[in-house]
């Protein structure tokens, strides 16, 4: 099989001419899809990390802002620029600041006596980088949510209960502010891939997944007398961490 460099060997030939014929056309063509094709999920899952560490920042930068708000107003702010009692206009964030993720999506605020939530819905594979990068994190399909207590205070609540779902081979990300000794995780089956190898029908209620947790990594596989050992599944999640 061609490396990479081989292939750009090919194309640079190729190019080099000063016509083309159909085959070599042809095979510009093939390496260019080929080029592509190693290319776009790097540039993707690069684009998810920088999008993805941004939006965590921010969330912080609400975070930081609502921490201020509370020392001196004895209460948390209503919203984030949403007069009156906002962090915006209360001149806690710079004025116009954009209150938008990089995925174009609204950050959304909400508190209790003692709790502040920020929530914000991002692209589908970033939710783990978000919430690793962040106290107190919860992902609920494509919304990450971070939750902080009073300054001063207990950084983390007695009871935090995080909920989501995950992909085979997936890592559930571990709350900021707690150890794996806190934790206690349970998984269940979400979804299974059905399939009948013959290219007939009648494989499908025959499917059903396995899904098992060890030190926070899910194996989910579907099993069945259609199909064996498929990993493509998803499964729920909830875990439950006391600060004791």
């Amino acid at each position: 099989m061609l490396s990479q460099q081989g292939l750009i060997m090919i194309f640079n030939t190729c190019i080099n001419h000063k016509g083309f014929s159909l085959l070599e056309l042809t095979l510009v063509i093939i390496v260019t899809t080929m080029l592509l094709t190693f290319a776009v999920p790097s540039m993707y899952r690069a684009y998810l990390e920088k999008a993805g560490t941004k939006t965590a920042l921010e969330i912080q930068n609400i975070q930081d802002a609502a921490r201020s708000y509370y020392l001196k107003n004895g209460s948390w702010p209503s919203s984030i620029n949403t007069a009156p009692n906002d962090l915006e206009s209360s001149f806690y964030l710079p004025s116009g600041w954009n209150a938008v993720n990089p995925f174009n999506n609204s950050y959304t605020t909400s508190s209790t006596s003692a709790l502040f939530t920020v929530s914000t819905n991002v692209a589908d594979g970033a939710q783990n980088i978000v919430a690793s990068k962040l106290p107190l994190s919860n992902v609920s399909g494509v919304t990450v949510t971070s939750t902080i207590g009073l300054p001063g205070g207990s950084a983390t609540p007695p009871v935090f209960v995080v909920t989501g779902n995950i992909g085979d081979g997936g890592t559930i990300p571990l709350p900021s502010g707690y150890t794996d000794s806190q934790c206690q995780w349970l998984v269940a089956s979400r979804s299974a891939e059905t399939y009948d190898s013959s290219g007939k029908d009648g494989c499908e209620n025959d499917q059903y997944i396995t899904a098992t947790i060890t030190d926070r990594v899910v194996a989910a596989n579907t099993t069945g007398d259609c199909r064996r050992g498929y990993v493509s599944n998803t499964v729920n999640y909830i875990g439950i961490c006391i600060n004791a």
